[in-house]
């Protein structure tokens, strides 16, 4: 019914998805989960809450600018959206807008 051919190719293809499981394709397109993106409600040395989510922060702490430059931490407060990526032994604090007060909005009357 089948040639040998066509079954010598299933088996072929058998044994390329056993060796390369399609979870091995689709990790590459999940989002980081060490990142948290947001804007900042509490911010401390030893701690931020970005959103809804309170991160320890560790004792190594790089921070950076909106164009990826390096800033004191200090420049980092409240109403500002970062992300910010996690590891054991670092954490990297990225700008990704001002806060929302530092803009100044024109209000039209409706």
């Amino acid at each position: 019914m089948f040639s040998s051919r066509f079954i010598g190719l299933i088996w072929i293809f058998l044994i390329i998805f056993l060796l390369f499981p399609m979870s091995a394709i689709s990790q590459s397109k999940r989002p980081d989960p060490q990142v948290t993106k947001g804007k900042v409600i509490e911010i401390s040395r030893n701690f931020i809450t970005v959103g809804r989510t309170t991160i320890a922060l560790p004792p190594k702490i790089k921070t950076l600018d909106i164009n990826g430059n390096s800033m004191p931490f200090e420049m980092i407060k409240k109403g500002d959206y970062l992300s910010v990526r996690l590891s054991k032994k670092e954490a990297i604090i990225k700008k990704v807008l001002e806060s929302r007060e530092s803009i100044s909005e024109e209000i039209v009357p409706q």
